[in-house]
């Protein structure tokens, strides 16, 4: 383990990994919290459903704004408004609830805020990676995020499901708005001097880049936003999006995946755990199960660099019938635990195996907007899948739903699998010429 470890020697990666750590336990706070909070205040499922949507539409609408600015503006600056944005939203989302005058509409405002902030974050933060850690231990990289992702996510899980049955969800949701302060502490401890990139540095040719060696890349994005227009930009992203048959592909995937599978779970799974199960400590623990999984997957994802890592994770997206069943059958709470945390092993693998081969094949000045084509295309229908769950379980009855969606996954993992471009091989080894950064100009 211990040159699986080694990205964590690198001084500004370390802390970029310690405070994204701290984020994801709050954010897990949040999941759990944030549909027992609507139903705290009289809400139904369709009420949760319109507020977890609230935050998903601002994040369609502004991702390709955001990731153009991060490819435009230092990332981390980027990165820390988001996050002071959401502390300030989380803190009085936690502070109407503490105090018994919460609404529904008013946590679907402060939600809408809350998309709008990781519609900036999450492409910033996608291009910030590859620039504080050395090429050679990219993926090294990705998969220690990952990892502490599914611990935190563990613990986050476990200690929200508790903590919301104690004491209520105001609490919970006050501990993730704190949370992105200690991520806004480290992300001010970087150094931009320490950085692989250099502020007006020439950016790399156009075009897919097989390998970061030998590119320095445009750090903070001034270097590929010269003086060109929004649009252009936007349009060199888009290209650079669909130059890459596998992305687009997965990307597809993943969107119908949250409209018909994960929408529907995030609404009518806590209405299941409160009718059939120990609601929000069960729901909790089903967030911790997986967490396990993704633990023991990106355990394996520090060492393993299949050649053909997109067929791995593209086969692995048809476990997630498992949970859905599961659910739609009340099975006993052992089977559904135990699903959910093979399902995390598939999640343990995917990020980093998706991260490294795009932040390998994409141009290093074009991540972050690329990203956001990613995001908009994951989460394009996200919404809709969260709002109609409720009205289509009323009408069709909530098995119909869950079990229309178990039948669903089998469909994501075939239709990604019968491209050729995700069965072929890709980068996920350091590039042979990558170990040393280029020399500051």
């Amino acid at each position: 383990m211990g040159d699986s470890l080694a990205a964590l020697g690198e001084p500004e990666f370390r802390k970029l990994f310690v405070g994204q750590a701290a984020s994801v336990v709050g954010s897990m706070f949040r999941v759990v919290a944030l549909p027992f909070a609507v139903l705290a205040i009289g809400g139904t499922a369709t009420d949760i459903g319109i507020v977890e949507a609230a935050g998903l539409i601002p994040l369609i609408v502004l991702v390709l704004l955001g990731g153009v600015w991060a490819d435009r503006l230092p990332r981390r600056t980027v990165m820390l408004a988001a996050d002071a944005g959401r502390t300030a939203l989380q803190l009085a989302a936690a502070a109407l609830l503490v105090a018994g005058v919460a609404h529904v509409w008013q946590l679907a405002a402060l939600q809408v805020g809350m998309g709008a902030c990781e519609a900036f974050f999450g492409p910033a933060y996608t291009g910030l990676v590859p620039e504080v850690v050395s090429p050679p231990r990219l993926q090294q990289a990705n998969a220690l995020q990952g990892l502490v992702s599914s611990g935190s996510i563990t613990i986050g899980a476990f200690l929200a499901g508790m903590l919301v049955a104690a004491v209520g969800p105001g609490w919970a949701i006050a501990i993730d708005g704190l949370s992105y302060l200690a991520s806004a502490w480290f992300l001010l401890a970087l150094r931009p001097s320490a950085f692989l990139g250099r502020r007006g540095g020439k950016p790399s040719s156009p075009g897919p880049a097989r390998g970061l060696a030998g590119e320095e890349p445009a750090v903070d994005g001034v270097a590929s936003a010269g003086g060109r227009a929004f649009f252009h930009d936007l349009a060199d992203g888009w290209r650079e999006f669909t130059s890459h048959t596998w992305i687009w592909v997965m990307v597809a995937g993943g969107a119908l995946f949250l409209f018909a599978i994960d929408g529907p779970i995030q609404v009518l799974g806590p209405i299941v755990a409160r009718d059939a199960y120990d609601g929000a400590r069960t729901w909790g623990l089903t967030s911790a199960a997986m967490g396990i999984g993704q633990i023991a997957g990106g355990l394996l994802s520090l060492r393993w660099r299949p050649r053909r890592p997109m067929l791995v994770i593209a086969a692995g997206m048809s476990l997630t019938a498992l949970p859905v069943a599961f659910l739609a059958l009340e099975a006993p709470v052992w089977m559904l635990y135990a699903s959910l945390a093979a399902v995390g092993v598939e999640w343990g693998l995917y990020d980093p195996f998706w991260l490294t081969c795009m932040q390998r094949e994409v141009a290093p000045h074009m991540i972050s907007r690329v990203s956001s084509y990613d995001y908009l295309g994951v989460l394009a229908f996200y919404p809709a899948g969260l709002a109609l769950a409720g009205p289509v379980a009323d009408a069709f009855g909530l098995p119909t739903v869950l079990w229309v969606s178990a039948g669903v996954a089998i469909v994501v993992s075939v239709f990604q699998l019968a491209w050729r471009d995700v069965r072929a091989p890709h980068a996920m080894g350091p590039a042979a010429a990558a170990a040393a950064p280029p020399a500051a100009s």
